[in-house]
């Protein structure tokens, strides 16, 4: 069985560890789930974009086959 001295480092040691990971989790949240939103949102824009186009080229086809 191990000592209480044994026992209070083991706990000291489990401590930093989830200090740590509450770090990690901290640093995800502030910094790369922003990074990754502006990036979907470039992306969803951009397709926006392109279905104008498309939809802008559909429309210019059906008022030329309407006119000839």
């Amino acid at each position: 069985m191990k000592d209480i001295n044994e026992l209070n480092i083991e706990v000291e040691r489990l401590r930093g560890d989830i200090k740590l990971v509450r770090q990690s989790i901290e640093t995800i949240e502030t910094n790369h789930l922003v990074h990754l939103d502006r990036k979907v949102n470039k992306i969803n824009n951009i397709l926006w974009t392109v279905g104008l186009m498309i939809f802008a080229q559909l429309i210019i086809i059906t008022i030329k086959t309407l006119i000839i």
